[in-house]
């Protein structure tokens, strides 16, 4: 791997603070100089009475979907707060990160998880989650406060008992002046800023518009190039004011998004 590729570029990275640093020490392997700031807090939610009381008989559930890293965080140990995992339960996982993460903790990997896409639409397509296996079946999303329901009501349609665990919540961080300004401060300070999700970016133009120098600090941020993961994200980043080249990585994951960032180099600097 040539080290320089992104040499003395500023990457700012806007992942949550415990999932920030490998996408950090990848971007310095290739000469970057990260700057971080998260733009999602993540915190647990204690589970309701009436779930932990669905979760201290696990032979009854089916099937544990854990749709995020952050899932499977905070989501195995309520699961195996009452009882070992018993045998006829599958675990299943949207993306290989979220797998790696129950790898580490239970020190197995999931029993079901797409391979090349990672987002309920792959996890959907998979033979072992159509009608004739999850039919009358009970299962378990392992999720954050809110967030798509494409996942719950295909299974539903497909037979399926689908229950929520909402086991933490995403939150804006707040930040003051201090940190901002080293940032986004009148002279240009970062090259490009990587974001992997439409909630991150309108935090991040909220943590601007929140502060006394927001004409200033916005007036920086439209100028600074993007790696989004999404069509929608580019189509929402340009509708927000974001005026320079927009790239779209091809995953969320770390990889994908440095990929991101050496086609952009390429492209700029030849």
């Amino acid at each position: 791997m040539q080290t320089d590729l992104l040499r003395d570029m500023k990457i700012l990275v806007t992942r949550p603070e415990h999932q920030a640093d490998p996408l950090c020490q990848l971007l310095e392997r290739y000469g970057s100089k990260p700057v971080c700031l998260p733009v999602i807090q993540i915190e647990p939610i204690t589970l309701s009475k009436e779930f932990s009381q669905i979760l201290s008989d696990t032979h009854q559930i089916d099937f544990a979907i854990f749709i995020s890293p952050n899932a499977v965080k905070y989501g195995i140990a309520p699961l195996l707060s009452h009882n070992t995992l018993p045998k006829t339960l599958k675990l299943v996982t949207i993306g290989q990160a979220s797998a790696k993460k129950l790898q580490q903790l239970l020190g197995r990997m999931p029993d079901i998880y797409p391979i090349d896409n990672y987002n309920s639409e792959a996890l959907l397509a998979l033979d072992s989650l159509q009608e004739s296996l999850v039919k009358n079946k009970s299962i378990v999303i392992f999720r954050g406060l809110g967030g798509r329901e494409l996942l719950a009501n295909t299974l539903r349609q497909r037979g399926a008992k689908v229950t929520y665990a909402e086991v933490y919540q995403r939150i804006q961080p707040k930040y003051s002046k201090s940190e901002l300004e080293p940032i986004f401060g009148l002279s240009r300070q970062i090259d490009m800023i990587t974001i992997t999700s439409s909630e991150g970016l309108y935090n991040l133009v909220a943590l601007l518009k929140q502060t006394q120098q927001q004409e200033s600090y916005l007036k920086q941020l439209w100028q600074i190039p993007l790696v989004v993961v999404t069509e929608k994200m580019r189509d929402q980043a340009q509708v927000l004011g974001f005026t320079q080249p927009i790239v779209i990585a091809n995953k969320a994951s770390n990889q994908a998004l440095v990929d991101g960032v050496l086609q952009y180099r390429k492209d700029v600097c030849g």
